[in-house]
């Protein structure tokens, strides 16, 4: 079995300014951010990992530098990138919620219809390809525990693709510097151990 941790980044100054903070977006943790993941290495041992996966943004790549204290090599898969929000990307959520009130759910998460108006965004179904992929590839790695630094949407979309969930606006994202965990066997099952955690990370 293959255990799969998987870490979302520490806060930007896009998540606190609550703009769309997607793969355009490529800003770096701010004060916050570093503080929130500082604390979690206070709780997760890098030592029991076998490998380190990172999303090659600058977020989540400042994020697996700082879990990983130099242990591992971190290792950049784009397939673990936020989703593309397109034109939207940057944006603030509120302005575009008084403009576009019928893309957005009630927990203020975009629905998949927001690519009727954001120019070149991301279909939610592309998200759950190269997130269902990455996934497949880790379960041939036999008993390893692996760590996998990405994002916000990327994180619910990890749950939607080991539940079969219909409904994305189902999963709430986790906590900046929330830790889920996922099992997978190499026949192909996958399971969820935990979501969201910041400490008891075992």
């Amino acid at each position: 079995m293959v255990e799969l941790y998987i870490v979302r980044h520490g806060e930007t100054d896009t998540n606190y300014e609550n703009r769309i903070n997607g793969m355009s977006t490529d800003k770096p943790l701010n004060d916050n951010g570093v503080k929130q993941v500082e604390e979690l290495e206070k709780h997760i041992d890098v030592h029991m990992f076998d490998e380190v996966y990172s999303s090659p943004m600058k977020r989540a790549v400042q994020t697996a530098e700082i879990l990983n204290q130099g242990i591992h090599e971190v290792k950049l898969d784009k397939r673990l990138y936020e989703a593309d929000y397109g034109s939207w990307d940057g944006l603030s959520e509120a302005e575009l919620k008084v403009k576009y009130p019928e893309v957005f759910d009630e927990n203020n998460y975009l629905l998949p219809n927001y690519t009727k108006y954001a120019k070149d965004g991301e279909e939610y179904a592309d998200v759950y390809k190269r997130v269902e992929d990455f996934m497949d590839d880790m379960a041939k790695k036999g008993d390893e525990k692996i760590m996998v630094v990405c994002h916000g949407f990327v994180s619910r979309s990890f749950l939607k693709v080991v539940t079969g969930a219909e409904d994305i606006s189902a999963i709430i994202q986790p906590d900046n510097a929330g830790v889920s965990k996922y099992t997978l066997s190499a026949s192909g099952h996958k399971y969820l151990n935990y979501y969201g955690r910041k400490n008891d990370i075992d």
